[in-house]
């Protein structure tokens, strides 16, 4: 009996001790944000899976993969100025948006302020 009394206070007692968890706070600006940039992330690499614009950039020399490897990498300012650009253009506007970023991509890549495309130099090099 006396070790069933010292069990059941110590079980109790050591399941209380392990459960402690620990919460972060998150306002709902955070929150909304973070879907944001998720949903604009979904969006444009939506619109990088289309035929039309998968064509126009193996047409340019850029690999499907590689656009949607920059995508993926792009920060919420980027996504967002990018989202609103395709969606204040026409349908046909998109894979120029499209074309434009990574035609500024492959600029920054010039001058050495991005490393995003391997077959590009910068010229200082």
């Amino acid at each position: 009996m006396n070790k069933f009394l010292k069990a059941s206070i110590l079980c109790p007692l050591l399941v209380l001790g392990m459960s402690q968890a620990s919460a972060a706070v998150f306002s709902s600006e955070q929150v909304i944000a973070k879907q944001q940039f998720n949903f604009n992330k979904q969006q444009v690499l939506s619109f990088v899976d289309s035929a039309e614009v998968q064509n126009k950039l193996i047409e340019l020399g850029v690999s499907p993969a590689d656009a949607k490897q920059r995508i993926a990498n792009m920060t919420a300012e980027e996504l967002n100025a990018l989202n609103t650009q395709m969606n204040d253009m026409p349908a046909g506007g998109v894979v120029g948006a499209i074309v434009t970023v990574l035609a500024i991509i492959a600029l920054l890549d010039l001058l050495g302020v991005t490393d995003v495309y391997p077959f590009i130099n910068p010229i200082s090099s």
